[in-house]
């Protein structure tokens, strides 16, 4: 099995999925692509479970001064992709539901979790929730990947 140490991280690696080491090296490509991208940290890397702390930066907010629901649908959606390599698979998204559940207004830190529920042959199916820097819910959902 293949150990891809991961660019920025203090002994966090991707060795305990099992997967082909082209495609590890793939998904750990779009993990530091995300973190650089979006400004994520991923916090937590393990069989089935990622997470990820989000600073908010003013680009993210829309006119009300609020996390724009596009940006926090992306952030749960790129959370539950790693969440689902961390499962052993990789793939697109097939379908992705979330609730905006409370504001994302004020808020500084935005910490995403997503945890593979189920995962077989051709899809995993993730949960994910965002909570704010108090520990308050403000979003949960659901997303499909297709394992290729």
């Amino acid at each position: 099995m293949p150990s891809i140490k991961l660019k920025g991280r203090m002994n966090m690696r991707l060795d305990f999925v099992d997967m082909p080491e082209e495609k590890l090296e793939e998904a750990a490509y779009a993990l530091e692509r995300c973190e650089k991208d979006h400004g994520l940290t991923f916090t937590v890397l393990e069989k089935d479970r990622a997470e990820a702390i989000l600073p908010v930066r003013k680009e993210h907010l829309n006119l009300y001064n609020m996390v724009y629901g596009g940006f926090v649908f992306n952030l749960m959606d790129v959370v539950a992709g790693i969440a689902n390599v961390c499962g052993g698979n990789v793939g697109p998204t097939v379908s992705g539901n979330i609730e905006y559940i409370s504001s994302t207004q004020g808020q500084e830190i935005l910490r995403c979790t997503g945890t593979v529920r189920k995962s077989g042959k051709t899809f995993s199916y993730i949960d994910v929730e965002v909570l704010g820097a108090d520990e308050k819910l403000l979003s949960k959902g659901s997303f499909i990947y297709y394992n290729r």
